[in-house]
C-alpha cells in the first residue's frame, strides 16, 4: 500500500499559496485493509475513507467510466491493481494531477508543473468533457489564480463550450452550482468565474437575464472580501433578481442583502431625496427591523460608487427609533397612519 498527497495541496504548495485541506490517494489496497487499519468509510459512490486521528480524506485509487448523465453518471472501479497515473489521468485539469509521495518526491505524469510554470489551466484528457461540473470548477480556479496569471487553455475553454452545447449543464444540483460560486466569490477574482461563465456561454443556460453587474464586482473585489456584499454588487443592476437568487441557490442572507441593496441603488438613481421616497426606502426594505443589513448595503454602495454618500443614513435611523405613535386610543390603521406621519415629520426636519 502506498499514499500519495494529490490536488489542491500539491498545487498550492507548488505556487506557495496557503490551503487548508489535505487529499490523498491510496494505492495497491482495498476497503478491508483500510478498515482494519482504522479509516473510517464515508460516502456511497466510490470508496473514500477518514483517517482515524488526522480526520482528512484517503481515497482508494480509481478509473472511471461514463454511465450517464450529470456529474454522478459515472461507474467507479477500485482495486490494488489501478495504478496511480490511471487514477490521475481522471483529474480535470493538470495542475490538479500532480502528486507527491511520503518523501516529498512528485508524480506528475501530465506535465502539471509545466502548465504551472507557464501559468496555463489545461485539462488533463478529452475525459474532461464527461462531467458538467467542471465547466463551473474551470470557472472557479480561473477566480482563483488569475491574480498570479493564469488563463484558461484554448482546447480546455473549447472543451467548455461543448459541455454547454451538449444541455448536460441542465442536470447539475443548484446545491453544487452554489457550491462552487460560493468558493468564487471568497477568491481574489470573483468577477473572472463570472466572465468565462459568460464566456462559455454557461450563464445564460441558468439565468435568462443576464444582467450581473460584472463591473461593479470587479470595483468591490478590492475593496472588501465579504462573499455578500460582493454578491449584492453583482446583482445591484439585475431586475429579475428574486429569479437569478433562486437559480444560483443563493442562501437567504444572501439574497436579503441584494435586494436591499437594489432598491437603495435605484432611490439613488432617482435623485428624489423627498420624505415620501425616503420613508418607502426605508419601509421597503425593512431598515427599522433590519437596520444593519441596511447599513450594509450602503457600505457596498459607497464602495461601488466610491462616494460618502449624501444622507446619514445611520443617524437617520437612530432618529426614527425613538418616534412613536399617539398613546391615544385608536384603531390600527389610525396608528399606522399617526406612525407614519410622525416618521415623515422627522425625516423631514432631519433632512432640513
Amino acid at each position: 500500500m502506498k499514499i500519495y498527497l494529490v490536488g489542491g495541496a500539491v498545487r498550492d504548495s507548488l505556487l506557495k499559496i496557503p490551503f487548508e485541506e489535505k487529499d490523498w490517494v491510496v494505492v495497491g489496497s482495498s476497503p478491508e485493509e483500510l478498515s482494519e487499519q482504522g479509516y473510517m468509510p464515508v460516502g456511497s459512490q466510490f470508496p473514500v475513507f477518514l483517517h482515524p486521528t488526522t480526520k482528512e480524506e484517503y481515497a482508494l485509487a480509481r478509473t472511471e467510466r461514463k454511465s450517464g448523465k450529470g456529474h454522478k453518471g459515472f461507474i467507479f472501479h477500485t482495486d490494488p491493481s489501478v495504478t496511480l497515473e490511471e487514477d490521475l489521468i481522471r483529474r480535470d485539469i493538470t495542475i490538479n494531477a500532480i502528486a507527491q509521495d511520503s518523501d516529498g518526491n512528485l508524480i506528475d505524469p501530465y506535465e502539471g508543473r509545466k502548465d504551472i510554470n507557464d501559468r496555463k489551466i489545461r485539462k488533463v484528457s478529452d475525459a474532461f468533457k464527461e462531467d458538467p461540473l467542471r465547466v463551473y470548477r474551470i470557472c472557479r480556479f480561473e477566480a482563483k489564480l488569475h491574480h498570479l496569471g493564469f488563463t484558461i487553455e484554448e482546447e480546455t475553454l473549447s472543451s467548455m463550450k461543448e459541455i454547454v452545447l451538449s444541455g448536460e449543464l441542465e442536470t447539475l444540483p443548484k446545491e453544487r452550482i452554489w457550491m462552487e460560486t460560493i468558493k468564487a466569490l471568497n477568491c481574489e477574482s470573483p468577477d473572472k468565474y463570472f466572465k468565462t461563465l459568460r464566456t462559455c456561454g454557461a450563464l445564460k443556460t441558468l439565468i435568462k437575464e443576464d444582467s450581473l453587474n460584472i463591473e461593479s464586482l470587479a470595483v468591490i473585489k478590492n475593496k472588501t472580501i465579504n462573499p455578500e456584499m460582493r454578491w449584492a454588487a453583482l446583482l445591484s443592476n439585475t431586475k429579475q433578481i428574486k429569479d437569478v437568487n433562486n437559480e444560483f441557490n443563493a442562501p437567504k442572507t444572501f439574497m436579503q442583502l441584494s435586494e436591499v441593496l437594489r432598491h437603495f441603488t435605484l432611490f439613488m438613481s432617482k435623485v428624489d431625496f423627498s420624505p415620501e421616497k425616503i420613508l418607502s426606502l426605508l419601509q421597503t426594505t425593512d431598515a427599522f427591523r433590519r437596520p444593519e443589513r441596511f447599513m450594509t448595503a450602503i457600505d457596498a454602495f459607497k464602495l461601488i460608487k466610491d462616494s460618502k454618500g449624501t444622507i446619514n443614513w445611520s443617524d437617520l435611523l437612530s432618529n426614527l427609533s425613538s418616534v412613536r405613535p399617539s398613546t391615544n386610543t385608536k384603531k390600527g390603521n389610525e396608528i399606522a397612519q399617526d406612525l407614519k406621519e410622525k416618521r415623515l415629520e422627522a425625516i423631514n426636519k432631519f433632512i432640513q
